[in-house]
């Protein structure tokens, strides 16, 4: 199941024994803290434990397995990276009294138990939480700032997380979280800067394209951002080429979100625009090999 189905299940039933598998590492956390506040009522130090299972002798993990709880209904386990030797006893153990659960985190060839997919979240999921989180604080959120707090965060969870509470705290008295204040509390990932770069030249914006380098000039090579931008416009022609959205989110390692992004922009500015782009981008890059120009004086001069 995935990890918001999990979260939801947890409400009605609890099983036995949950494999949290998944290279996310906010939502393996989360997993555990989810899991302890279903289960841990009453005195967490006799019920609760978690063990780094990989070096484990199998001795070791039976008696904590075979430990009842004491003044609470279960007792609960959690296993990181269970050794086969463990994931054997798991497979074989007798869970039926009900009153021991366990946690795998990312165990292999477990073959008792519920998988939880601690994949990295899809966008619709992220949207979701957010709008989840901010209602339990009694905030709303623009369209607009949501777009702004996914993407500024290039889809990172424990970041994502740690915007929320920042942006729920500043909005208690307004009660609603806009564009303003979250470009003005979110710091830009890297991803994001460069995505900002390419939104304003597939908008036309050039004002905000020269503001944009102008940030990124005091961090980063201008070296690497106009070769990023080659790889850019030959994404679009690729883009404008194929139909098949998730053969080029594989060949091209992309989002579907992102794709669709670039579609919409193929769409309102016509292929042509960034075929006249990347011919310039060409030309541009043959002066910089050959020292008659910089590459800071080349990403400007790319769409002047």
């Amino acid at each position: 199941m995935k990890f918001v189905e999990f979260s939801k299940s947890l409400k009605s039933k609890i099983e036995n024994v949950y494999n949290a598998k998944g290279d996310d590492l906010f939502l393996l956390r989360q997993a555990v803290l989810n899991l302890k506040s279903a289960v841990i009522k009453d005195l967490e130090e006799f019920n609760y434990i978690k063990l780094d299972a990989e070096k484990l002798k199998p001795d070791e993990v039976v008696s904590h397995l075979m430990t009842l709880p004491i003044g609470n209904d279960y007792r609960l386990v959690v296993l990181e990276k269970p050794n086969q030797d463990i994931v054997k006893i798991l497979n074989t153990f007798d869970f039926s009294d009900n009153q021991l659960i366990v946690l795998c985190l990312n165990a292999d060839k477990l073959t008792v138990g519920e998988v939880i997919d601690c994949s990295k979240l899809d966008r619709e999921d992220i949207t979701k939480y957010i709008l989840n989180y901010f209602a339990k604080n009694g905030v709303s959120v623009q369209e607009q700032a949501l777009d702004y707090i996914i993407d500024a965060c290039d889809m990172n969870m424990a970041k994502i997380v740690n915007e929320l509470a920042k942006l729920s705290a500043y909005a208690h008295d307004t009660k609603v979280v806009d564009i303003t204040t979250a470009t003005n509390l979110i710091a830009d990932t890297t991803e994001y800067v460069i995505f900002m770069l390419t939104n304003a030249i597939d908008s036309k914006d050039y004002t905000k394209y020269q503001k944009v380098l102008h940030e990124m000039s005091k961090s980063q090579s201008m070296n690497e951002i106009f070769a990023y931008m080659g790889k850019y416009f030959r994404r679009m022609q690729y883009i404008a080429l194929s139909k098949d959205d998730l053969e080029l989110s594989t060949i091209l390692n992309l989002k579907p979100y992102a794709i669709k992004m670039s579609r919409q922009a193929i769409a309102k500015n016509g292929i042509k625009y960034y075929l006249s782009l990347y011919q310039k981008y060409v030309e541009l890059d043959y002066k910089i090999k050959s020292g008659n120009i910089t590459a800071s004086n080349a990403l400007y001069e790319l769409v002047f």
